[in-house]
């Protein structure tokens, strides 16, 4: 199976991210309408997407470029690390409420206030992909649009390296594409 992973476009950049549910920027537009000319010649089985407005708005905005005529399944387990009650705050506040409250902080088994912890994060992940292994055919080509923590915990997986949420191991620019081979 070919998992062809989607990072949204780019969005709102003075708020937190993780489940926030902002819109793509003018740029994040753009730099998607790019990307679609970029993959355009690619066939691909299934159409998987985070539900969250940024990447689902990627993902309208990919699959009317690409032609695509099949289904869309929006995934609330390709949502962003659940960062709770920091989704879609403003930094300045965030940085009064929260100090020094940062994903690369946080303890494998440390939550986000009313949020997730990295192992849970993983291990949504990883049971996720277990799941899609389970469910589609080794010559399937999915196109997955999602987030850059998703992207990083898929890749060490199949790269067989090991998940830290102390460290970015992978660059994962806004509307790029990774390809892996699961």
């Amino acid at each position: 199976m070919k998992l062809y992973l989607v990072r949204h476009g780019k969005d709102t950049p003075n708020v937190r991210g993780g489940w926030s549910n902002e819109p793509l920027t003018d740029e994040g537009i753009h730099e998607v309408i790019e990307l679609s000319k970029k993959i355009n010649d690619i066939q691909f089985d299934y159409v998987l997407s985070s539900d969250l407005k940024r990447v689902a708005q990627t993902c309208e905005l990919l699959v009317s470029h690409l032609n695509w005529s099949g289904d869309v399944s929006y995934e609330s387990r390709l949502r962003e690390v659940n960062n709770g009650k920091l989704a879609g705050m403003p930094n300045e506040i965030a940085e009064v409420t929260f100090p020094g409250l940062y994903w690369n902080e946080l303890n494998w088994d440390e939550r986000y206030p009313e949020g997730e912890s990295p192992k849970e994060f993983f291990e949504r992940i990883s049971s996720f992909l277990d799941d899609i292994k389970a469910l589609y055919d080794n010559n399937d080509a999915l196109l997955m649009i999602t987030h850059h923590g998703v992207i990083e915990v898929i890749l060490s997986i199949v790269s067989n390296v090991e998940y830290s949420n102390k460290i970015k191991k992978y660059k994962i620019p806004t509307a790029s594409l990774s390809v892996v081979d699961l």
